[in-house]
């Protein structure tokens, strides 16, 4: 019962995840404005733009 628990509550945050990480995308290519944005997609892009700077 557990197991099945937390398998459903993993396949709904993998849900939430790509959903933000598609929103980042459309983001990065100009089609919605930043405070469109959900808040876990803005930890991404936020993310995403500091491993960008480090790698300069």
């Amino acid at each position: 019962m557990a197991h099945d628990k937390r398998y459903l509550a993993q396949k709904r945050q993998r849900r939430r995840r790509k959903a933000a990480k598609a929103k980042v995308k459309l983001y990065e290519q100009g089609k919605i404005p930043y405070d469109k944005l959900p808040v876990l997609a803005k930890k991404f892009h936020a993310r995403k733009r500091r491993a960008s700077r480090k790698a300069e």
